[in-house]
């Protein structure tokens, strides 16, 4: 519309149809198609194109009774349809007459104030062409107070301009008059209004301009904010990164204590084992030398009293001699037992379900310690032997700590000179690619690494863990 009163058609139209491409969008968008296509009608008629307009309004009065849902509208288009009609000169009289009137009384009968106020100056100016001055007087006359009423003002210059051309010379001069002095106020209305939209448009400027200073403002701020965070954050990593380099240190030292009191727990089980095997000897020597010789005897001098003829002193005699006999079985047996050294290899799996006990039943866990008897745990190195007890022992820290876990399962087995140990729970294990390793695994993996040997690590989400380790003896 704005573009239509600036004089631009072309883009006018341009807009018209696209504001048609989002109303074919809507259900039920009749009436707002009616408003454009009348409208496009009204800028050809403008442009001189009065056939273009001609076939639009053919088309919408194709469905006539869509138009007369809205009967006021439907008398405006009527009204220019008429005009447009009148101004192409291809059409007759009273065809056009007939339109005007139809028109007018629907108009009329609605007391519609601005379709009666176009289809009065559509017809007067169709009347004054064709001569018929009363008619066209009275629908000038008409259109003129109802714009009054209103104050209608592009309507009331309009209907002057036509009661100027009807009336007789003096009359018209007064229309004329009338018409100057409303048209000159309407331009210094228009001026005024000039003035205070550029000197809005001006205050605008400098609003725009400050505005412009203010982002600059804030986008330095911006920076500097960005600059203090990133700043602080930096920081904040440096003393969280100190942080945790002190506690590895300091887990370092604690780990490296722990060794040397595991060596000394060695060294001393080793010194107990000594003891306790020499003690075992000298008992064995004892109940041998000792014990046995005093039975031995007493079964000889039983045996010779074994000359008496009594039968129940021979039945007496001769069930003594059966349970001397059984005595020194049992002693010889014993003696034999004490000098062997059962406990032989089973010191490091003892210390092993010492840890599993002590560490199970702190975190709740239950445990199953499987090993293999063809382990030769006194002929293995005590390095070896210091780094998988502190596997286990971070292993089941790690699983208390992350698994959820209710029960761990650990296994040694040897096979081609190879030791290998196996730690498997029933937790809801992790991702092994995306899973970060935290100072437990690194721990692990480097201890791993000291005794030459091979770690793997299988588990998956919600079914366990597994963690197998192969060492060469």
């Amino acid at each position: 519309i704005i573009s239509d009163e600036l004089g631009q058609f072309d883009k006018a139209i341009e807009y018209h149809h696209k504001a048609l491409s989002f109303s074919d969008q809507i259900e039920d968008n009749y009436l707002y198609t009616l408003y454009s296509y009348s409208n496009i009608a009204l800028i050809h008629k403008e442009q001189k194109q009065y056939e273009k307009a001609l076939d639009i309004y053919k088309n919408l009065f194709k469905n006539k009774e869509i138009l007369l849902q809205e009967p006021y509208n439907y008398a405006i288009i009527l009204g220019d349809y008429a005009y447009v009609k009148h101004l192409s000169k291809n059409f007759k009289t009273d065809e056009i007459t007939s339109m005007f009137t139809e028109a007018y009384k629907i108009s009329d009968s609605l007391q519609d104030i601005y379709s009666l106020m176009s289809i009065s100056l559509n017809a007067s100016e169709f009347y004054k062409d064709i001569n018929q001055k009363d008619s066209a007087l009275f629908f000038a006359n008409r259109a003129y107070h109802l714009a009054r009423e209103t104050n209608t003002n592009d309507v009331i210059l309009r209907s002057l301009i036509l009661k100027s051309d009807i009336e007789e010379p003096d009359k018209a001069k007064s229309y004329l008059t009338e018409y100057v002095k409303l048209s000159d106020s309407l331009q210094n209305k228009e001026r005024a209004i000039r003035n205070k939209f550029a000197r809005i448009e001006f205050e605008t400027d400098l609003i725009v301009e400050r505005s412009k200073q203010i982002a600059k403002e804030r986008l330095w701020l911006l920076f500097l904010s960005i600059g203090l965070i990133f700043t602080l954050l930096l920081l904040y990593i440096i003393v969280t990164q100190r942080t945790k380099n002190k506690e590895l240190r300091f887990h370092q030292q604690q780990q490296e204590t722990n060794e040397e009191i595991y060596n000394l727990m060695l060294s001393q089980q080793d010194k107990i084992d000594e003891a306790r095997v020499a003690e075992k000897k000298r008992i064995s020597e004892e109940i041998h030398d000792g014990i046995l010789g005093r039975l031995f005897g007493i079964r000889l001098s039983l045996d010779s009293l074994n000359m008496s003829t009594q039968p129940e002193a021979i039945e007496t005699r001769e069930k003594y001699l059966e349970d001397l006999k059984e005595i020194e079985q049992d002693i010889r047996k014993v003696s034999h037992e004490l000098n062997s050294d059962f406990v032989s290899g089973s010191n490091y799996i003892s210390i092993i379900k010492s840890l599993l006990e002590k560490q199970t039943k702190a975190y709740k866990l239950k445990y199953v310690l499987r090993n293999d008897d063809n382990i030769d745990w006194d002929s293995i190195n005590n390095k070896t032997k210091i780094h998988y007890y502190r596997i286990i022992q971070e292993s089941l820290q790690n699983i208390y700590k992350h698994a959820n876990a209710t029960e761990v399962h650990i296994s040694f087995k040897q096979k081609n000179n190879v030791i290998c140990l196996s730690i498997s729970d029933n937790g809801s294990g992790f991702d092994v690619n995306k899973a970060r390793k935290g100072i437990g695994l690194k721990n692990i993996n480097s201890r791993v690494k000291e005794i030459q040997g091979e770690l793997d690590i299988i588990s998956t989400m919600d079914s366990g863990t597994e963690i197998r380790i192969k060492t060469p003896i």
